[in-house]
């Protein structure tokens, strides 16, 4: 089977899937010789499924996923208003949270790319919407969007998510929150908002109210209602807990959640972007790929 895969160019879906199985209880060299293949034949779906797994997984295993799921990435345009947005294209994921929540850095993870998002530790350097055009092998590819950071430095944060002026602390960053809401709202190429939030903020029973707030706007916005988008809520910096508080995490959030959509909650998705490799980077691609579509 996997010299019919050597061959390159083509293999019929029977065999893909045949080696698909025997990865189950194949030895790390031939798995990754398998993922190899498939990844330069881009069958992402294949790929995926051999990573769900219960198998030792090396530096090579998670180099052939990222190749399965990414063939290029370009940076796209930069926009500073709703005006200066291009023109809707490719479906857009749009990743949605407080500064300093960890976007550049979910961005780099998900893309495999280091440094292709600019990522600093001070609070609210993303001052503009950031376009990257993302291939996927096989599908219409999209473009992953990282906007200005939700929350920094405002103290009312419903108020600044609908525009309205909470005090002059708020300054530039009002109009930043405003803008994101129309953005989420009349943007119709949007397909995923990848809501981030710091999981050490999840320990306790109740969500911070900035994170709550945010999370409220995106399940009311017109993206979500009219069953346009998907909202995936993505938990980062996990790698700052232990196993017992990541799970206390996920689940606060997702009753938080439950709570404001009136029932089940979204999908919730555990990451930790500048671990090594990268923890959750293929549950958040199954999550962005179910919501495209392409899953």
């Amino acid at each position: 089977m996997l010299d019919v895969l050597r061959e390159g160019g083509f293999a019929p879906s029977d065999i893909i899937e045949a080696c698909v199985q025997a990865c189950a209880n194949s030895d790390v060299h031939t798995r990754n010789e398998v993922l190899r293949h498939l990844a330069a034949l881009g069958c992402y779906r294949e790929v995926l499924e051999i990573d769900a797994f219960d198998i030792e997984k090396d530096a090579a295993h998670h180099e052939h996923v990222n190749r399965a799921l990414v063939r290029n990435v370009e940076r796209g345009p930069t926009a500073d208003s709703m005006a200066r947005l291009p023109p809707p294209g490719a479906p857009e994921v749009v990743l949605l949270g407080r500064s300093n929540v960890g976007k550049s850095s979910l961005a780099n993870a998900l893309l495999g790319r280091r440094a292709l998002a600019p990522a600093s530790p001070v609070p609210g350097r993303t001052r503009r919407f950031c376009f990257y055009d993302v291939d996927v092998p096989q599908t219409a590819g999209f473009r992953l969007v990282d906007v200005p950071g939700a929350g920094f430095a405002v103290d009312n944060v419903t108020q600044a998510l609908e525009g309205k002026k909470a005090g002059t602390a708020i300054g530039k960053v009002d109009s930043w929150r405003s803008l994101v809401l129309r953005y989420l709202d009349v943007r119709e190429s949007l397909r995923v908002v990848l809501q981030l939030v710091d999981a050490r903020r999840c320990l306790d029973a109740t969500l911070p109210e900035a994170d709550l707030a945010t999370l409220e706007t995106v399940a009311g916005s017109e993206a979500i209602k009219s069953g346009r988008a998907a909202h995936v809520l993505v938990l980062t910096k996990g790698d700052k807990l232990s196993s017992a508080e990541s799970t206390r995490a996920v689940e606060s959030l997702k009753a938080a959640a439950a709570g404001v959509y009136g029932g089940a909650s979204p999908s919730v998705v555990l990451t930790a972007a500048t671990a090594r490799p990268p923890v959750g980077r293929s549950d958040a691609w199954r999550a962005v790929l179910s919501g495209l579509g392409y899953l």
